[in-house]
């Protein structure tokens, strides 16, 4: 085993004992999320320029001394690919995300272990022995007692940023992998540059969720400095009353770039939520419910919600409307599963439903939904017509949004 900054500015000796020059960092290649990125070659400083040495015409890698097969093996115009990774330039110093500890972390140095005649990185030392050992110092009696701390690669997600041409799918895959709250709770922990870049680097639908907990003081700031174009695709994947709240904290030049980049359907549902307080139903509710006719059998209904289930993002109950979108009962899905397909819905549904006006205060909701043990209750203009939904979740923000 060795660490990189052993290997810093270590003399470079071909076969006739001959220096080629001192190392400056060491590259590797990550072929999968499985294995560990193996050593691909060595970069050395060359006039203004790097030269490239290949890992086949290394004869010995160690912290005294390099030494090489042959003479003359350096590539000076050597043309590096997105996929190398400079240990030094990219890794070290760098913020990364231990997926294991759930945690940020700075990179102070790195280990590399000889795997299979060949080295390979397979960990992260992010304790200040990795400082010490960096300045020289790791060699005092003094620093003895400061323990080194790794983290191995494979529970590594590295955090988009000024790392050329660092591209590695496989940690955003990592990443996503975690819970929601996980990835906002890092995300609350780096600079705004960091965690924008990181928002519009990983999977939409998983930007959304994530957004959706971090923490509204945080929030705001980091909308704001988001990418109009990015943060629309992740607005359309958000629930509406949610994305009516993230529209609502943003400046008016930000709002409207990123409306004139969302859909007509969704601008004319957000515009109409965001007329509302956030402390009353219409406020709270969201547009998203399954509402099917009340002539319907259990099978149309079925039918109906295979139909438009990608358009949800949970579906509990299903909403039974006649002519007029006057909410007539409701129906569990766990109901539906399991009726005969050809009974009615008339004959399942709850007729006695519970609906408030979109005006009624958000602490009279709460009370409402917890005095009848409702999971989703029906929101309704004075016309009586179904406007939306507000579930349980969308109280819990409203009471403790900083949870």
């Amino acid at each position: 085993m060795i660490f990189l900054s052993q290997l810093l500015q270590v003399p470079i000796m071909d076969n006739r004992q001959e220096q080629v020059g001192r190392l400056k960092d060491v590259i590797v290649r990550a072929k999968s999320e499985t294995e560990y990125p193996q050593v691909q070659g060595i970069v050395f400083k060359v006039g203004s320029g790097l030269g490239y040495i290949p890992y086949d015409c290394i004869e010995n890698l160690s912290y005294g001394e390099i030494t090489l097969k042959k003479s003359n093996c350096g590539e000076v115009n050597h043309e590096f690919i997105p996929e190398d990774i400079f240990l030094m330039r990219d890794l070290v110093d760098q913020q990364i995300f231990d997926v294991g500890g759930v945690r940020v972390v700075r990179v102070n140095d790195l280990q590399l272990v000889k795997i299979e005649e060949r080295f390979c990185l397979i960990g992260m030392d992010v304790s200040s022995r990795g400082l010490i050992r960096r300045l020289g110092l790791d060699h005092w009696p003094f620093f003895k007692f400061v323990k080194p701390q790794y983290i191995d690669w494979q529970n590594v997600s590295l955090i988009p940023g000024d790392m050329a041409g660092l591209k590695l799918k496989t940690s955003y895959e990592k990443l996503e992998k975690l819970h929601p709250a996980d990835i906002a709770n890092l995300i609350e922990n780096l600079g705004l540059k960091e965690s924008s870049q990181l928002v519009e680097s990983i999977d939409k639908e998983t930007a959304a969720e994530v957004l959706g907990e971090v923490q509204p003081e945080y929030k705001e700031t980091l909308l704001e400095r988001m990418n109009p174009k990015d943060l629309a695709k992740i607005l359309e994947e958000m629930p509406t009353d949610e994305a009516a709240d993230v529209i609502q904290g943003l400046s008016e030049h930000k709002r409207l770039q990123v409306l004139h980049r969302l859909g007509v359907e969704k601008v004319k549902t957000l515009q109409e939520l965001t007329e509302y307080g956030d402390d009353i139903a219409g406020g709270l509710m969201t547009t998203e419910y399954m509402v099917v006719p009340q002539e319907y059998t259990v099978a149309q209904a079925t039918e109906e919600i295979r139909k438009k289930s990608e358009d949800f993002h949970s579906i509990y109950h299903v909403y039974i409307v006649n002519a007029e979108g006057t909410p007539k009962g409701v129906i569990s899905i766990r109901t539906l599963l399991l009726a005969a397909p050809e009974t009615p819905l008339k004959t399942l549904m709850a007729k006695v439903i519970k609906t408030i006006k979109t005006g009624v205060k958000a602490k009279e909701v709460a009370r409402l939904m917890t005095k009848y043990n409702l999971l989703s209750i029906a929101v309704v203009d004075k016309h009586k017509k179904l406007q939306g939904i507000i579930t349980v979740d969308d109280i819990l923000r409203f009471l403790v949004p900083n949870a």
